[in-house]
């Protein structure tokens, strides 16, 4: 059985990343989903995740078997949700973008299992507000989603320039601690 865990991203898996998110396109594409189908994500938007330090990967041994950038602090994307509204406003969450699993390990069900991990860092971290956005035709990340605990809260647009369509289902998770 192999060893699954999350790390942030180092500069060495630049070449995986960009292999990982390159053949997400590809599965998006047969799907008929014009997610990702212009240049972004690229190597130079992986880059940008990685100064930010809002890289991570997914181990499985010693390969990057996944990606996706996630920080904490107002997210642009999210400040104007439409067709709904967010549970809670504020600036006080944590997004999480780009989630990608390489297709050598398709089917192996690891896209819950690196949400999980993002979302248990950064409840460490103290987040409790999680906000996470995917295209309305992407029916299999839509369920992963679902199942990790996220509600569709309304629609989002992303900048034109990146994207050939920029409708996206907000989806957002509270997690509710408080101690009695």
């Amino acid at each position: 059985m192999p060893v699954v865990y999350m790390r942030r991203a180092k500069a060495r898996d630049i070449d995986a990343i960009v292999e990982i998110l390159q053949t997400a396109k590809g599965y998006l594409k047969e799907q008929g989903i014009d997610q990702w189908q212009a240049d972004y994500p690229n190597s130079d938007t992986i880059q940008e995740d990685l100064d930010k330090h809002q890289a991570f990967v997914l181990m499985s041994d010693d390969q990057v078997a996944g990606y996706a950038a996630a920080f904490e602090g107002e997210d642009p994307l999210y400040t104007n949700l439409v067709d709904g509204s967010w549970l809670k406003g504020g600036h006080d969450y944590a997004s999480l973008h780009r989630v990608a699993i390489s297709d050598k390990f398709r089917g192996q069900r690891l896209t819950p299992r690196f949400i999980t991990a993002l979302v248990s860092y950064f409840y460490a971290q103290g987040a409790r507000d999680f906000r996470i956005d995917t295209h309305p035709g992407n029916l299999p990340m839509q369920k992963v989603i679902a199942n990790n605990g996220f509600e569709q809260r309304g629609t989002v647009h992303m900048k034109e320039a990146d994207h050939i369509s920029t409708e996206r289902w907000g989806y957002q998770m509270l997690i509710n601690d408080d101690e009695d």
